[in-house]
């Protein structure tokens, strides 16, 4: 939990925060590229709001991973700091790494731990490159690895799938998935926390919470306890709950910070 008497702001709305689509060949593997440029003055407390995804991030201070978070993370980025930023989809990143995602759950590890020389080479030429084209180095560095990759097994992809369309509230979607997935309560478990980080409960509270924020992006007017319905939670108290925890902002701030920031753009 958040730690700090200062007020706390959703990371993407500090600053400036882009995204864009991956290369094509990319597409089923990389979200986005992204890039935020941070204000410059006094520092102020964000939030990393956990979704489900690897980062693998560039700024001056080299090349890292961000592993996938459980709550929301705190980081200290210095005023006028610029990350670059490639964010893998959930379940892919494990395979491009090639390590199981709960040894790095919560962990910003550098990235040569997992490419050794390879990352140095490409930390050397992001540092010479103009920005405008620095995502699209790592890009192409992640493309130049994805024929040596295996993708996820089909339960991982189909785990995901169910969890993502789910809109019911129950505690324990782990005999629903193995029965969806034909796949045993024992292997998914396992499976889950080597492609996801942790087990398919965590999953699915962050991928609800991630249906909640999208809509406040796109229904700021309706109100709290609907848009909690929709998104999959028991109530509103059940959604206060569940934001609370996950990243220490109440429902409602966080559907202001978003609001301000849609009516902004």
């Amino acid at each position: 939990m958040h730690g700090s008497l200062e007020p706390l702001t959703l990371a993407k709305q500090r600053g400036t925060y882009r995204e864009r689509a991956a290369p094509h060949a990319l597409a089923g593997h990389v979200e986005c590229l992204w890039s935020h440029q941070m204000p410059e003055g006094p520092p102020a407390p964000i939030a990393v709001v956990p979704d489900g995804c690897v980062d693998i991030l560039w700024s001056n201070r080299g090349l890292v991973v961000a592993g996938p978070d459980r709550t929301a993370a705190f980081p200290v980025i210095a005023p006028g700091a610029k990350v670059i930023g490639l964010r893998f989809r959930p379940g892919v990143a494990a395979s491009f790494l090639r390590t199981s995602l709960s040894e790095i759950t919560g962990q910003i590890v550098p990235l040569d731990a997992f490419w050794g020389k390879a990352a140095r080479e490409l930390d050397a030429k992001l540092q010479d490159a103009p920005d405008a084209i620095r995502a699209d180095i790592m890009a192409a560095a992640v493309l130049e690895r994805s024929p040596a990759v295996s993708p996820p097994p089909g339960d991982v992809a189909a785990a995901l799938a169910h969890l993502t369309q789910r809109r019911d509230s129950s505690d324990n979607p782990i005999s629903a998935l193995a029965a969806a997935t034909g796949t045993s309560e024992r292997t998914l478990r396992r499976r889950c926390h080597e492609h996801f980080g942790y087990g398919a409960k965590t999953l699915d509270r962050i991928l609800r919470l991630q249906r909640f924020l999208g809509a406040c992006r796109g229904e700021p007017s309706v109100r709290l306890g609907i848009l909690a319905l929709d998104a999959g939670y028991a109530d509103q108290a059940h959604l206060s709950r569940e934001a609370r925890e996950l990243t220490s902002l109440s429902p409602a701030e966080i559907r202001r910070q978003l609001s301000a920031h849609r009516q902004a753009a």
